[in-house]
């Protein structure tokens, strides 16, 4: 196709503004390209599979100790209908990936960390490294398109994904800004993105920790990324909103 641009070597790359005015049937065959470009990348399945099976195993242990803690599950129901490959919450501490199973049941997730997380000989070798999660250098582009043809990669060959999307903490009341990377990633892998909340996961002493099942959006193949992103931000603000609105009534 003469509107697709290449970048990163062999990726097929196409720039919103094209993506407006080429025809349905260009548009559908730049995102099949580009669908066989990830799918053909080097992917090693039985190391994925014992990945997954460590995560689960993880998951498990995550979920009798987020019982433990009294852990309350808003929505789980939303759930059943999300049909969703991706997932993301808001980014409160050090603990909030544990809380994530209890309201995902039996399901492997593939994570995007900072590549500080390597640095952590005890977790890094225990949690991360065993369970598959993916890498990536903030603000480093190079870095980034690495990551997002890696986890790409994942959901195209059935697997799930996680991202804190706002790419750091930023304390219990307060969202940091959404990077769009997410919506591109939902656009470019054509699934969707399942919001979730959770509050207290750094107060594990003095508050039961909440999780709350936000909306499911899908990306359109022509759709801005950055209206995307903005959609997305608001379903965990919105699910955010509804665990306050939840302690409100205990008090």
């Amino acid at each position: 196709m003469r509107e697709t641009e290449k970048r990163n070597d062999k990726a097929p790359f196409m720039t919103s503004k094209k993506k407006l005015s080429v025809t349905e049937e260009e548009l559908d065959f730049f995102y099949n390209e580009l669908c066989r470009y990830y799918i053909e990348l080097p992917y090693d399945t039985e190391r994925i599979v014992e990945h997954e099976r460590n995560y689960l195993r993880l998951a498990r242990m995550s979920c009798v100790f987020a019982s433990l803690k009294g852990t309350t599950v808003l929505h789980k129901d939303r759930l059943k209908s999300s049909q969703a490959m991706i997932y993301t919450s808001n980014h409160v501490g050090s603990y909030d990936q544990f809380f994530i199973p209890i309201a995902l049941g039996d399901t492997a997730l593939h994570y995007l960390v900072k590549d500080k997380v390597a640095k952590w000989p005890i977790r890094w070798n225990l949690l991360y490294k065993p369970t598959g999660v993916v890498l990536v250098e903030p603000k480093n582009l190079k870095s980034w398109n690495c990551a997002k043809a890696e986890l790409i990669q994942y959901i195209l060959h059935g697997s799930k994904v996680f991202i804190f999307a706002e790419g750091s903490r930023r304390g219990e009341n307060n969202l940091g800004g959404f990077n769009p990377g997410i919506a591109q990633i939902a656009q470019e892998a054509g699934q969707r993105v399942c919001t979730l909340a959770i509050k207290n996961t750094a107060s594990l002493f003095s508050k039961k920790p909440i999780v709350c099942v936000g909306e499911t959006f899908t990306v359109g193949s022509r759709e801005d990324i950055r209206v995307a992103t903005e959609r997305i931000k608001t379903g965990v603000v919105d699910a955010y909103n509804e665990i306050l609105e939840y302690e409100g009534q205990l008090t």
